[in-house]
Formats: structure tokens, sequence, C-alpha cells
């Protein structure tokens, strides 16, 4: 089986075979979300590394899913399943930041190759710190992982491919229903791109200290994933042209990722240097991290229009017009 083909849980478009209703590829790529979120819960219990984040990805996939194909469901049950399963993300987030955050700082010491005393401190302020949040959001996890708001939401989701419940116009041929709902999410996409200011006529200054500016890039994340998953969905019906505008779109939120894991590192090196009676050698090496963590920052900023120019080419779109 193909990585589409797990991801969507339907095998790719064959031109041979009966297009199926919407429906159908919407239950059966909810059937592949709820398989891989019930398959991590053992091992996120137990810690084991990269659950939070399979998890996560399961329950984003799930809830970007109900939230595009509303149109052709029972609202009120698409929006219920979509909060509960936004709420349970909220709780196993913090888990996946700080083991993110942890790599890439630790990373970025050893990349250092300094074996100095300030170096030295450093990363084990940093180690400890992270050590000591990654235990206390494990253990919000497993308390949420034993309560019955989570029971009920795994029991929702292990019954949703079947009871996803579609109005009437979910029953017509899937291009007809879904293809203009990915078209929507690629306009709100570019026109959260618009909206972005230009950071090569902005100081370096003026592109990282903007909350406001953050704030929009933020959003612009949120889009791009929203139709990168549309399109996925769509695969099983559209075959490679599907796939190849979900690919495209994982190249633009992987490098938007790539700056919001460099502001979370940003803020955890703020939160440390803050350290009571920090020495001055220590306080250098994380000035330092935080310098390259926004260096990092601007230089993906400006990197940015020539990736969206690629990915926002008009025949990655002109399967969505047939």
């Amino acid at each position: 089986m193909t990585e589409a083909e797990q991801r969507t849980g339907a095998p790719v478009a064959n031109s041979a075979e009966p297009v199926p209703a919407a429906l159908d590829v919407l239950r059966a790529y909810l059937a592949a979300q709820s398989a891989a979120f019930l398959a991590q819960l053992p091992r996120l219990r137990e810690g084991k590394p990269e659950a939070s984040h399979k998890i996560r990805v399961a329950c984003r996939r799930s809830r970007s899913m109900l939230r595009t194909y509303r149109p052709l469901l029972d609202g009120g049950w698409a929006d219920e399943l979509a909060a509960q399963i936004a709420d349970f993300t909220e709780i196993v987030a913090p888990e996946r930041d700080i083991e993110v955050v942890r790599e890439r700082l630790l990373g970025a010491l050893d990349d250092m190759a300094d074996e100095s005393p300030g170096m030295v401190r450093a990363r084990t302020l940093l180690d400890r710190m992270l050590h000591r949040e990654y235990a206390v959001a494990h253990e919000t996890t497993l308390a949420a992982l034993a309560g019955p708001r989570f029971h009920a939401l795994a029991d929702q989701l292990a019954l949703a491919p079947e009871t996803l419940p579609g109005l009437p116009e979910s029953f017509a041929p899937a291009p007809e229903a879904m293809y203009p709902l990915v078209a929507r999410t690629f306009e709100i996409t570019e026109r959260r791109v618009a909206a972005l200011p230009d950071p090569r006529k902005q100081s370096a200054q003026s592109a990282l200290a903007d909350d406001a500016t953050d704030e929009l890039w933020h959003r612009l994340r949120i889009a791009a994933k929203r139709c990168r998953y549309a399109a996925e969905v769509c695969v099983p019906v559209a075959g490679q042209p599907a796939a190849e505008l979900a690919e495209a779109m994982t190249v633009i939120t992987e490098e938007l990722g790539t700056q919001q894991d460099a502001t979370v590192a940003s803020t955890v090196l703020l939160r440390a240097a803050r350290t009571p009676r920090i020495a001055a050698p220590t306080g250098f090496v994380l000035g330092r991290l935080l310098g390259e963590a926004r260096a990092g920052i601007l230089r993906s900023r400006l990197a940015f229009p020539a990736l969206w120019a690629q990915a926002a080419d008009p025949d990655r779109r002109a399967w969505l017009d047939r």
C-alpha cells in the first residue's frame, strides 16, 4: 500500500473503476485516521517517541476533514466531534512541542562543537528544564487518557467511520461534491499569503518583533494545512494530481512549521535566560542560540515568496476544474 493509500484509507484512483460517492471517500479517510489514532494510544501512555506526534497528526487530519467537508455532513455532528478532537489535541500538544524544541536546541549545541564551561552549563540547564516540563506534560496527558471525556472521544472515533452522517449532497459523485471545497481551501490560503507583509521590504527588527505579523504567518500555516489535507482526502478519486497538490502544500507547511519551531525555541531560551543567578558564559551561549533561531525565522520568511510561487502553480490545480 502506498503512503497516499495509508493516509486516505482507500486505493488511489483507477480510471476503470466507478467514481465513488463523496460520503464513501470521507468515511474511508476517517477510518484511516481513526485506526492511526487508536493504534498510537498504548504507545502514548508509555511515553514512546513520536507517539504524541503521530496521534496529533491523526487528530489534525480528522478535524480538518470534518471542517473542510462540513457542507456535505451533518454540521452539528461534525462540529461536536471536531471540538472534542481539538480539546484532546490541546492536551497532548505540549508533550510533542517539548520533544521538538529539546531535539532542536540540544542538536544546535552539539553542532557548535564547543566544550567550554558556558556551553556545558547551557546544555545542562536546557536539558533539565525541558525534562521537567516534559514530565509534567506527560502526566497531564496520562490524566486526560484516564478521564471520561477521552473515553467518549475514543469510542466516537472508533465508530465515526461507520456513523459519519452525510447530507444529500454527500451522495453525489466525489469530484462534483468535493473538488469545489478543495478549491475553497486553496483560495483561503492564497488570500492569507497576499495579506503577509513583504519581508524583503521590512527591516530585520520589524520582521521579527511584530506580534501581528507572527499571527499572520501562523494563520497562513493553518490554512495551508487545511488545503493540504483537503487535497489528500481526494487522492483515491483524483489520483496523482491531488497527491501533487497535497505534496506542494506539505512543502509550504513544513517551511512554516520550521518558523513555528524556531519561535517556540526562542520562547524557551528567553525563559531559560531568566534563571536566577545564571552565569554570564551560560547567558552568552543562550544568546547565541536565540540569535540563530531568530535568524532562521528571517531566512525562512525571505525565501517564502519563491517557495509559494512554485506551490501555487495553476497547473497543480487543473484537476479541480474537471
